[in-house]
């Protein structure tokens, strides 16, 4: 502690030896030249007060006064007027010099106060927001330290947001039911902040009177005086927010507003960084998630456990809050809802059933369900919770959350809209963008298609349970009828069970519209009965997953093969499969996983079966090769498990289908594959000895076959 008392005395001491050694001089002159100059000591006080405290500064004046008083001795003059207009000047001086001691005593003192507090701020903020990645995080640790060494009463950090409202971002040392007013403020409102932000100003309020003598309207809101200081966040001509802090009175004077100014300028600074950082995370985080979507989210076929991996998935890396409904009997039900913190989500839980959701709402899952569109918020204000609200006590609950942004997209099957997926920030301050738009919607597709595939396993788990012989409704539970039409494809599908004694077998087929193609699976599981069946369902769901993604059908392939063998019983299990993409322009890709190549059939009555490259089947790794073609308009490229070609006649040779095929290629499109199986079967002259999967598109980009 010596060595700072040391460092500020020693000067004070210098400039006071000064002052004496300057009237020593003086005096000198005074007496060696005999000519009284008993005025001018006062400027030894003067030359003291410059850099001492008044303490020393009066050490000089009294020495001068006591000089001057002395010269009008020596000189015989003493109470004359001559000497009289003298030593009067001399106290004036003298006085003054004092006056100026004691004001630059204050203002080093203010300086020192305003130094050591900034150094403090700054020094734990240094700490504090070295690892601060969002803008709610920086404006806490901000605060934090703002109450904390500058002994601020309350501070908030307000964003201005695109809709020319002002929103509470955090807010530190608030009380009363009175501040929820200002938890949102219009920038047209008659309040301090407003004003401030509008005027693009500083504003500082002393005293609470002053506050209220400005805005009436405040009037009784403070509880005890305090000063109001209001500092808009802005940079390079664009004001990101307001920076509002109150003081006991008089504990910020005027000459520290340029200290809250500097304050505010480093907050902002921080802000942008953090809101920087915030988009790069979120960017990065978007990636990592889609792909372990795609993995994790097929991993399991039970409904509770899929619900469970999609709140884990997407909270608290994307969403405060993560609510998934499905549509029934007409009604969103929620099926489940997570939050950050485990115990408001058993909360959340208890509260499910409690404010059923309006199905007329104008904007949220209703409205995105019945419009099939997405929707997002950037900012939610007071009045959408108004709208979304079932009563009083739901909007109470709503404004209690404190939710800041959310996007609400759909959940599309087979058959429709089922559901809809619904992301909430709240506790983070972090905002959606329409960045998030495309990889929100390619989450609730992966959603959607685990929810479909866990639901499917599900009725089938039940249906089945008892069942061993064949039963060809279980086979049709897991091979849905294909659209009619997907993009340029129209589409037939056809399945036969082998014969009423057999077992079920696990033919399969399925058809997804990917990102530019319409994509095409018919796979054949090795085995019969319900492990057959369990099989078929996780290459159904697989093949949905990873047709949904970006990649070719060598990586559609790949990745089932990837994520198969978890699920196959037997070492010897496999599952062979024909895996086709077609192109809007009619151009097509196809690998085949130890499956029989496709046949091509044109209108005029050609017959063609598709060269390939024949990979091993799925489940025992594969590398296929892609083979190509194209399609003109009105061709037809016929997809079929081995049914087809082992079929045998009464004399036990195989039958030849492609004698068949030229008929199928110009049959009417919604028959052509009846006629196949009549054809078929006639000439087994029996019911078909194994079952058949048989899928037909036609590339029709006109409609017009």
């Amino acid at each position: 502690m010596t060595t700072p008392t040391r460092a500020r005395t020693d000067p004070e001491n210098l400039w006071l030896l000064a002052g004496v050694l300057l009237l020593g001089v003086m005096i000198a002159v005074d007496v060696v030249l005999g000519r009284q100059i008993n005025g001018v000591y006062a400027g030894a006080a003067v030359l003291t007060a410059i850099n001492a405290d008044p303490r020393r500064t009066a050490v000089v004046t009294g020495l001068a006064l006591t000089a001057s008083v002395a010269s009008g001795v020596w000189n015989d003059n003493l109470g004359e007027r001559e000497w009289a207009v003298r030593f009067a000047t001399c106290v004036l001086i003298c006085g003054l010099a004092l006056l100026a001691a004691t004001a630059n005593t204050r203002r080093r003192e203010r300086l020192a106060r305003t130094t050591t507090l900034a150094q403090r701020v700054l020094d734990a903020l240094a700490v504090e927001l070295t690892g601060a990645r969002t803008v709610k995080e920086v404006a806490d640790g901000f605060l934090g330290h703002a109450i904390g060494n500058l002994g601020a009463t309350s501070a908030m950090v307000l964003t201005l947001d695109a809709d020319d409202v002002l929103r509470t971002v955090t807010w530190h040392g608030r009380s009363g039911d009175a501040a929820d007013h200002y938890q949102e403020v219009p920038l047209s409102a008659d309040t301090p902040g407003s004003e401030a932000v509008r005027e693009n100003r500083d504003l500082h309020y002393r005293s609470t009177r002053e506050i209220e003598d400005a805005f009436p309207d405040l009037a009784g809101y403070y509880e005890a005086d305090r000063s109001l200081h209001l500092l808009p966040l802005h940079r390079d001509g664009t004001t990101y927010g307001l920076l509002a802090i109150t003081f006991p009175a008089d504990l910020f004077t005027v000459h520290e507003d340029g200290f809250l100014h500097s304050l505010a300028g480093a907050l902002t600074s921080a802000v942008l960084r953090a809101a920087e950082l915030q988009d790069y995370d979120a960017a990065t985080q978007r990636t990592v998630l889609l792909a372990e979507a795609s993995m994790s989210l097929s991993r399991s076929l039970d409904m509770a456990t899929t619900v469970a991996e999609v709140g884990r998935l997407l909270v608290p890396r994307f969403a405060d809050w993560c609510v998934l409904q499905l549509v029934r009997d007409g009604r969103l039900e929620t099926i489940g809802v997570q939050h950050r913190d485990e115990a408001t989500t058993e909360w959340a839980r208890g509260l499910i059933g409690a404010f059923p959701t309006r199905m007329d709402s104008p904007n949220g899952a209703a409205h995105v369900v019945a419009t099939g569109q997405s929707e997002i918020f950037p900012f939610i204000p007071a009045e959408l919770l108004e709208a979304a609200a079932v009563n009083e006590d739901h909007l109470e609950i709503l404004r209690r959350l404190g939710l800041t942004s959310a996007i609400v997209v759909p959940l599309v099957g087979h058959e429709g809209v089922v559901g809809a997926l619904s992301l909430i920030h709240a506790e983070s301050g972090r905002r959606y963008s329409e960045e998030d738009f495309a990889f929100l919607e390619a989450v609730a597709d992966r959603v959607a298609v685990a929810l479909s595939t866990a639901a499917a396993f599900e009725q089938q788990s039940e249906r089945l349970a008892d069942v061993t012989l064949v039963a060809e409704a279980a086979q049709r539970a897991i091979l849905a009828t294909p659209p009619a039409r997907t993009g340029p494809v129209a589409l037939s599908a056809r399945y036969r069970s082998a014969a009423v004694e057999a077992q079920v077998g696990g033919d399969l087929y399925e058809v997804v519209r990917g990102p530019s193609t319409v994509r095409l699976l018919v796979g054949d599981v090795r085995g019969k009965g319900l492990s057959a069946v369990r099989t078929a369902t996780v290459v159904l769901g697989e093949f949905r997953a990873a047709a949904a993604g970006p990649g070719d059908v060598a990586h559609v392939a790949r990745e089932i093969d990837h994520r198969l063998p978890p699920y196959l019983l037997d070492a010897e299990d496999f599952v062979t499969a024909l895996l086709v993409d077609i192109e809007h322009d009619g151009s097509f890709s196809v690998v085949s996983c130890g499956h029989p190549a496709p046949f091509l059939m044109t209108p005029q009555g050609h017959v063609e079966a598709v060269e390939l490259d024949h990979s091993p089947p799925l489940g025992l790794g594969v590398d296929p090769v892609v083979g190509r073609g194209k399609l003109a308009p009105c061709d037809r490229l016929l997809l079929f498990t081995d049914g087809m070609i082992e079929a045998r006649s009464p004399s036990g040779a195989f039958v030849d289908p492609t004698a068949f095929l030229a008929t199928v290629g110009q049959a009417e499109f919604a028959t052509a594959l009846d006629g196949l199986l009549s054809s078929l079967q006639e000439a087994a002259g029996h019911a078909l000895d194994d079952d058949l999967a048989l899928l037909l598109a036609c590339y029709d980009p006109d409609d017009a076959c």
